[in-house]
């Protein structure tokens, strides 16, 4: 069913923080000095709504008739965007950028080239120190419109640089966009086959894309040239399970905006992106060192650069910095300290939970299952699981979806949940059955839990040994790496046979 234009409006006005809804109704009392304009009454009405209900919102405001509604609903949504324009101009440079240019063509349209002009090589000053090449492209463009167009007294070495930079600048757009679409189709692969499996996979991936990366001189490349070269480079050795190569380049495209501090100010998202790979990687290799270092940047950039956030910044930093905490909390043992944030995040997850997607979701209820499991507190991992497993979201990310379910079984072993475990079994089978991206750590992992079932205890510590034994040999496989990472087997099979709970086990390493 398609979103309404009554939906996107009430969407809107929920993002709105209490800054923006304040500067809001100053705009209006700017633009109408006397009286209350209808479509005010309309957001004053949608904003006390906590969902959306059109028929009341309708009857609030006289009843006006559909047509009427529909466009007071448009001219509203107009408003708030001119309102959210104006109110981050000073905190967007593409904005500031992008009104230059709109004010060079206001007078350019009234004749008045050379002022045209003039704004527009401040707009170009503003696009070239900060990087912002397709804005570039547009007003080297315009310039050269104006110059081709009108007598501008303009010299011939002026002209001829005017080609030489709309050539150069054609140049980096067409690369920057072919590197982008580059990185974009890794990132499309990963999500739709997963990590290569086999060699097979490996050979396939290197053949398709990497005769098109290594065309490709680095030292030649411009600002985001190099960021989506190197962001390339990462999503090609996740694909193929290269976690020191992926982590090689998630610190050459942070390092990037560390030499830059004024891209760091001017795109923290992208930074922030690339702080997360690299802590992703760290827990992949095992580098706890390079870990804790990394998460301290991540809090004091947070710290520092939080007052300028956006939502969609802030949204990430909530992501990124929490996933970075339960994975050190997972990695230290230090469980107890992981869950004493669950209510936190429980906390965001309630105010952005419409803003976010479903696997973002998973992935933050998986570490904290994982968490309160090694914790001892099996009952509560099963609440967070059965969000996981009962949610609905179609084929993406299978392998949290996999995981959980094996997490799931190891819960109800915890709690001796004998009588449900064969239909677990059998229904995890199934799904496993279903999916791309099993893996042999997930196949072992089922049939201990089906031959367990119905033995008694020592037969049991006699098949975890074996389980053991068969999960050594599988982890020194490169393409089942990974899989560790997600399920921390061996700390639970330790913890059977020694006979004590995880988390002594985990501080007594």
């Amino acid at each position: 069913m398609p979103i309404s234009q009554g939906d996107l409006l009430f969407k809107l006005i929920k993002s709105l923080s209490k800054a923006e809804k304040r500067n809001f109704k100053l705009y209006v009392k700017r633009i109408q000095s006397e009286g209350e304009v209808m479509f005010f009454q309309l957001f004053e009405v949608l904003e006390k709504q906590k969902v959306y209900e059109e028929d009341k919102a309708k009857m609030k405001l006289n009843d006006l008739s559909k047509t009427q509604f529909s466009n007071l609903k448009r001219h509203l949504y107009q408003h708030l965007l001119t309102s959210l324009r104006l109110m981050h101009l000073n905190k967007q440079l593409d904005i500031q950028i992008r009104e230059l240019i709109d004010y060079a063509y206001i007078l350019y349209g009234k004749g008045l080239y050379i002022q045209s002009l003039k704004i527009l090589s401040r707009a170009k000053a503003l696009a070239t120190n900060n990087h912002h090449n397709l804005l570039l492209q547009e007003i080297i463009e315009f310039e050269k419109r104006i110059e081709s167009h009108h007598i501008t007294r303009t010299t011939t070495e002026r002209m001829n640089k005017l080609i030489h930079q709309a050539e150069s600048q054609a140049k980096v757009n067409t690369s920057i966009i072919f590197l982008s679409n580059l990185k974009l189709e890794l990132q499309r692969v990963f999500i739709n086959k997963g990590h290569a499996k086999v060699e097979m996979d490996r050979v396939k991936i290197l053949e398709d894309y990497g005769p098109r990366i290594r065309d490709y001189k680095i030292e030649k490349l411009s600002f985001f040239e190099r960021v989506y070269y190197f962001q390339s480079l990462y999503w090609l050795h996740y694909i193929l399970g290269h976690f020191e190569r992926c982590h090689y380049y998630a610190g050459e495209w942070v390092g990037l905006y560390r030499e830059a501090p004024n891209m760091l100010e001017e795109d923290v998202d992208i930074y922030m992106r690339g702080l997360h790979q690299l802590l992703t990687t760290c827990l992949y290799t095992n580098n706890a060192s390079t870990f804790k270092q990394t998460q301290a940047e991540l809090e004091a950039f947070y710290t520092q650069y939080e007052g300028q956030f956006n939502t969609n910044s802030q949204i990430l930093a909530f992501l990124y910095r929490y996933q970075a905490k339960f994975n050190r909390a997972l990695m230290e043992g230090d469980y107890e300290s992981g869950i004493q944030l669950i209510p936190e995040v429980q906390a965001q997850l309630d105010l952005y939970g419409n803003q976010l997607d479903l696997h973002k979701i998973h992935i933050l209820y998986y570490k904290m299952a994982a968490l309160y499991l090694c914790n001892g507190e099996a009952g509560a991992a099963l609440d967070y699981l059965n969000l996981i497993i009962n949610l609905k979201a179609g084929h993406l990310r299978e392998d949290i979806q996999a995981y959980s379910r094996l997490l799931f079984l190891m819960a109800h072993y915890d709690l001796r949940n004998e009588d449900i475990m064969e239909y677990l079994t059998s229904s995890t089978g199934r799904f496993l059955n279903k999916i791309q991206d099993k893996s042999r750590l997930q196949e072992v992992s089922l049939r201990f839990f089906k031959q367990a079932i119905y033995k008694g205890d020592q037969e049991r510590l006699k098949l975890l040994a074996e389980l053991r034994d068969k999960l050594e040999e599988i982890s020194v496989d490169p393409f089942e790496r990974r899989g560790f990472v997600y399920l921390d087997l061996f700390r639970w099979i330790d913890s059977k046979l020694q006979q004590q709970p995880i988390k002594s086990l985990a501080l007594s390493h």
